[in-house]
Parts: structure tokens; C-alpha cells; sequence
């Protein structure tokens, strides 16, 4: 009985040491850090990696070599192209560490977004990558230039875009998952973030780019790329970008700046804010009502006030109110006129809020939206001054 209980045991743990049966060796995967999708000069799409070469991103292994190895293959579909790598690489590709997806602006413009099926439908990829427009330019090419920053581009651009997401805003942080949402959501229309290329992008190609104090080039996040109807239409600017995320009740935290006195300015730092949207049928149009909450401090001034005197701090927030709520409803009525897309949901907010007369005019809901009545409230709360009341500009003012 003890020989057969031991013979048991070994057979029991040869089972549970028999190992992963997908493995790979280290030395047989690459792994890539990007995509790019452009269109193809003879055939629909051009897949474009960026993989990364690890020894160069350890500091103490480095030996000045480039940080990555930027390939790209055509084909119609995106799938069998990723197979097709080993003609440049000797390594297998591994896409679960996958930072960013670039997509061109000519590709987002004409529609050809059915490459995303292979992406949400692949179990290898993951779904927290960035999604960027390239605007004015190849995809391609924002993989190509050096950075300072990890050496690699889309090592580069994943936190910077998360970064000014967090302290600024411009950025709306959509995932795969929620850009096929907003594709097919009825009563809202997806938007991405756009980056451009800045500078010479030949050089920029050099590892000679990162020895620079001012690079030769460098990617810039542009501005928020507005879709309809499956198709990329126009451009936001960065200071709508955030405005969008404001409505959205996406904004972590921003500054803002004011203009208390002609060619002076000051500003304040939003620390925390709630966004509150209603939109019903009236008067036989949409009725939108924005209403933002927020709260903050004193960044800065120019103004010469001391914040403890009587009334001031009253000031202060009255300016802010006064002027972000007209800055928020320009950006609501920019896209009412130019693009007639409802980027903001308010759309889908009426479907919750008002849902029989949603689903009326839900088939023209792009038209409604551009005559939508817009009413924008922001009702901002000055907590703090910074560390000090006064400014030394109050004494040289004297």
C-alpha cells in the first residue's frame, strides 16, 4: 500500500508540473510596444510594429543601439499580416504588452475601422492600449521618432497621454472597448485623441534625436478627433478637449485661467468636480441643461487683489463661473454647427431621461442635436488662496 500511495504522489505532481504547453523561451519573443494603421499602397491596410529590442532599455546593459525595430507589412486584413512579421523579425511577436494603437487620419476618414474586430476578438491583445489619430501625417511615422523618455515612441505617448489626462485634461482615455461602445451606442459618437508630428521627421528617426536638449522631433498631442456615422469628420481643439471632458464628467483636475483686469490674468487650480446633464423634449426640440459643481484654489494672479479683503473671493468665483460657462457652451455650439454629432451623449442621456421621445427621433438624432436648446451653469467654489493671502504684487503696486 505505501509503494502504491508514493507511486500516486509522484504521478499527481507529474501532472501538476507539466508546464505551460504555449510556451516560449525569452530569447524567442520580441515583444511589441505598438500599432500602426495606414492604408496600403497595394492592398487595403499597412500594419506597422513597433518591437521592442529590451537589452537597450536596460541602462546598464545598453550599448547606444536603437531601442526599438520599426517594420510594417501590407495586406487586406490585419490579422493575416501580424502572422506574417517573420519575414523581418526573427523572434516571435508578442502583441500582450501592446501600449498604443495609431491609426491615420486618411484610414479614420474613409471608414476602414472593420480591422477592430480582430483586435477586440484576439485573446492575446489586450484591452488597455491607447487609441490615437494621426493627424496630417502616416501613423507609421509617429512610431518612428526616438524619444527621450524610454527611447521608444509608444512607450513615450501611453503616459503622456494618461499623464495629461490626469493633470490637465485633453485626452479622453478611451479603451477599445468603450470606442466599439460608443460606435454603436444610439445617441452618441465616439471621440480620440490626435497627436501630430513636430519638427523634422527625418532626424527624428535618429537615435541622434534623444542626445538633443530640443529634440528634433517630437510627438505633440493636437487636439480630439470627432467621428460620425463611423467616420473621423473634424478636429477639436485642445482647450474644447477639455471642455468635452468636463461635460462628460471626465475631468480629474485642470487649471483655468481668467481675465480679471484687460491684458491680466489669474488662475485657478479645479481640484474636484461633479457634472450633472438633463436632456428632455420641449418645446418640440432637445432641451439640454449642463450643471457643473466644482471647487479649487488660487494658482496664481496677476491681479494685485488680496484674497482676504471683503468680497474678493466672491469675485473670483463669479469670473469663473461667468466665463467657463460660456467657454463650455461655445464648444457645445461649435459642434452643433459644424459637425452635427453628438459627441457628448446627450442623446443617450435622453434615452435614460426621456426615452419615448428619444426613440422618435433617434434616426435623425444628429440633426435634433444641432438645433438643441443649451443652457450651461458652472457654479465653482474658491477653497484656498494657495499658502499665503497676499500677493507681493499688492506692495509694488504702492
Amino acid at each position: 500500500m505505501k509503494k502504491i500511495g508514493v507511486f500516486l504522489c509522484i504521478l499527481n505532481c507529474l501532472f501538476l508540473l507539466t508546464g505551460c504547453w504555449d510556451r516560449k523561451e525569452l530569447a524567442e519573443i520580441k515583444l511589441v510596444a505598438g500599432m500602426a494603421i495606414d492604408k496600403g499602397e497595394d492592398a487595403k491596410y499597412k500594419v506597422t510594429v513597433e518591437a521592442l529590442n529590451a537589452m537597450e532599455l536596460n541602462t546598464q546593459y545598453a550599448s547606444g543601439n536603437a531601442a526599438t525595430i520599426v517594420e510594417g507589412i501590407e495586406g487586406n486584413s490585419i490579422s493575416e499580416i501580424t502572422h506574417l512579421f517573420n519575414e523581418y523579425f526573427a523572434q516571435f511577436l508578442i502583441y500582450s504588452h501592446m501600449k498604443l494603437l495609431v491609426i491615420s487620419e486618411e484610414v479614420a476618414s474613409a471608414g476602414m475601422l472593420d480591422f477592430i474586430d480582430f483586435l477586440e476578438r484576439n485573446r492575446e491583445i489586450r484591452d488597455d492600449f491607447n487609441i490615437i489619430i494621426a493627424k496630417d501625417g502616416k501613423a507609421e511615422d509617429i512610431l518612428k521618432i526616438s524619444a527621450h523618455y524610454r527611447k521608444a515612441s509608444s512607450l513615450k505617448i501611453s503616459p503622456q497621454l494618461d499623464h495629461l489626462l490626469e493633470d490637465w485634461g485633453g485626452d479622453p482615455g478611451m479603451s477599445i472597448i468603450n470606442f466599439i461602445s460608443e460606435l454603436t451606442l444610439e445617441g452618441k459618437e465616439p471621440v480620440l485623441a490626435a497627436v501630430r508630428l513636430k519638427g523634422d521627421e527625418e532626424k527624428g528617426k535618429s537615435m541622434e534625436n534623444i542626445m538633443q536638449v530640443t529634440p528634433d522631433a517630437i510627438v505633440v498631442v493636437d487636439s480630439l478627433a470627432i467621428f460620425k456615422e463611423g467616420k473621423l469628420v473634424g478636429f477639436l481643439s485642445m482647450e474644447d478637449s477639455r471642455n468635452y471632458l468636463w461635460i462628460r464628467n471626465d475631468l480629474k483636475t485642470t487649471s483655468l485661467s481668467v481675465e480679471c483686469k484687460k491684458g491680466d490674468y489669474s488662475s485657478v487650480r479645479v481640484t474636484d468636480s461633479q457634472t450633472e446633464v438633463t436632456s428632455k423634449w420641449k418645446n418640440n426640440k432637445p432641451d439640454i441643461h449642463v450643471k457643473i459643481k466644482a471647487e479649487g484654489y488660487l494658482e496664481g494672479t496677476q491681479c494685485y487683489k488680496s484674497v482676504d479683503k471683503l468680497g474678493t473671493i466672491e469675485k473670483y468665483e463669479k469670473l469663473v463661473n461667468d466665463t467657463f460657462s460660456q467657454k463650455i457652451k461655445d464648444t457645445i455650439s461649435h459642434v452643433q454647427k459644424q459637425y452635427q454629432a453628438d459627441i457628448f451623449g446627450f442623446g443617450e442621456v435622453m434615452r435614460r431621461q426621456d426615452y419615448h421621445s428619444f426613440m422618435k427621433v433617434k434616426d435623425n438624432w444628429g440633426e435634433e442635436f444641432s438645433n438643441a436648446d443649451v443652457k450651461v451653469d458652472v457654479d465653482f467654489v474658491l477653497r484656498r488662496s494657495g499658502i499665503r493671502s497676499k500677493s507681493f504684487l499688492t506692495e509694488t503696486e504702492k
